[in-house]
């Protein structure tokens, strides 16, 4: 069996503005944060941890993971824009009725539930199998499209089972 993972990107239903600038808003400081860590050397960069960051008030997944993130880009010399990143820990699915929503705690001790606007065709399934226990969630990012749509970025790992061989082979000239 091998593993798949697939990225879905979903709209959130019906943001309303104050959410949507809230976003904005920790966006921003999760900027500042990662261009913080980039400003200190090396050596100092691996010792940091949530700890390191008790003034923001971006909850500690958030900030483990903005602190992964600008270690891993070595070259970087300054972020423009980093998107909110988690990983499998600070967040859940739920359903009520036909819609899905996603909890997650940005702030330190306030969780919220988002609904979100899922594409009945291409990701009800692949939701409904990550709710009922058929595939693991990766790994969430909050992204704002160029027009201003926030997006959630989940990613989904599940058990594949491995492809056939086939016994014939097609050859194709290029020529």
């Amino acid at each position: 069996m091998a593993t798949l993972v697939k990225t879905i990107k979903l709209p959130f239903l019906r943001l309303n503005q104050a959410k949507a600038e809230g976003f904005v808003r920790l966006e921003r400081i999760n900027t500042d944060v990662a261009n913080r860590i980039l400003a200190l050397p090396k050596e100092e960069r691996r010792k940091l941890t949530s700890k390191s960051f008790a003034d923001v008030e971006i909850g500690s997944a958030w900030i483990n993971q903005t602190i992964r993130n600008a270690n891993a880009k070595t070259k970087t010399k300054r972020f423009r824009r980093l998107p909110l990143e988690t990983n499998n820990q600070n967040w859940t699915l739920h359903r009520v009725g036909n819609t899905f929503s996603v909890s997650f705690g940005l702030l330190r001790g306030i969780k919220k539930r988002v609904p979100l606007q899922v594409h009945v065709a291409s990701h009800q399934r692949l939701l409904e199998a990550l709710l009922d226990g058929k595939a693991k969630a990766e790994s969430i990012k909050l992204s704002q499209s160029r027009r201003g749509i926030w997006y959630a970025l989940i990613s989904v790992s599940m058990e594949v089972p491995d492809a056939a061989s086939t016994g014939r082979w097609i050859g194709v000239d290029r020529g």
